[in-house]
């Protein structure tokens, strides 16, 4: 096989992996829709960061997407502190204006004539055949620290999910658990675009685990289910996406990992806790 397609698969394994571990815990806490605002709010970062730098690399339109999630995240936090506002509305808004300035910045960088081939329309869709070794690597360093943080914090994310005010009383930080879940998520996404594009990265956020909350009760099984279905369905959208011609690889991924919560959910009933 050549090594332009395990360099493909490879990377979508991490991110997969990635985003299901992420997607666990951020489930439970109820913060899934933070995933789908931070995934349209990195496009500015991205633009900006190519009209910055000049060149399409990885690592830094990762850390232009990195610094617009912040923002994001940021101004959730400040709205929610300071108004009286929904979650949701302030979630929704947030994304609204975010995207929409990284469209308008997205036109702009395409209108050029220098840059109208800069090729950043596949964040939006995804087009993982981009892919190289350089950003393998990336890939791979930022997985690895994802599960390091996974492994260590296990328990207290797990706590903060099902007893907030018992880890509050203990004189654990709220705030502090929310920055840390939140740069994963970031990281995640940042990581994740490349693949499935930000319009459908929360997606790979959320539905891994929706499956596999509807096979299980307990923690240790959803996570190894979400890591199966978040990996399986990256592999095989990818595949799919290699195969045909000029076809997105974020709506394959997406199609496939919708196949299986829809045959999950028509074959099985929902059980309705989550134990340790």
């Amino acid at each position: 096989m050549d090594l332009s397609i395990w360099i493909v698969f490879i990377g979508t394994a991490l991110i997969g992996i990635s985003a299901a571990l992420v997607g666990t815990f951020t489930f439970l806490q109820k913060k899934s829709l933070i995933g789908d605002a931070i995934s349209h709010s990195i496009l500015p970062g991205i633009v900006l960061a190519y009209m910055i730098s000049g060149q399409r690399n990885t690592l830094i339109l990762m850390l232009g997407a990195f610094f617009s999630g912040w923002l994001a995240t940021q101004q959730i936090s400040w709205l929610q502190r300071k108004t009286k506002l929904k979650s949701d509305t302030i979630v929704a808004a947030t994304l609204s204006i975010f995207f929409a300035l990284g469209l308008a910045m997205l036109s702009y960088i395409q209108g050029r004539p220098d840059d109208g081939q800069a090729g950043l329309s596949d964040f939006l869709f995804g087009k993982i055949a981009a892919l190289n070794i350089e950003d393998l690597y990336l890939f791979a360093t930022v997985s690895a620290l994802i599960i390091a943080v996974t492994f260590f914090r296990y328990r207290v994310m797990f706590s903060f999910a099902f007893n907030k005010e018992f880890m509050i009383s203990k004189g654990f930080s709220l705030r502090w658990n929310d920055f840390i879940l939140n740069s994963m998520t970031i990281l995640v996404v940042a990581m994740g675009v490349q693949a499935v594009g930000v319009v459908l990265m929360s997606a790979l956020l959320i539905i891994p685990v929706l499956t596999a909350r509807m096979l299980t009760y307990q923690l240790r099984s959803l996570i190894t289910l979400s890591l199966i279905f978040g990996t399986g369905s990256s592999l095989a959208g990818s595949y799919i996406s290699i195969l045909g011609k000029n076809i997105p690889t974020g709506p394959c991924i997406i199609m496939v990992l919708s196949m299986c919560a829809i045959s999950v959910a028509l074959l099985l009933r929902v059980p309705f806790k989550i134990k340790k």
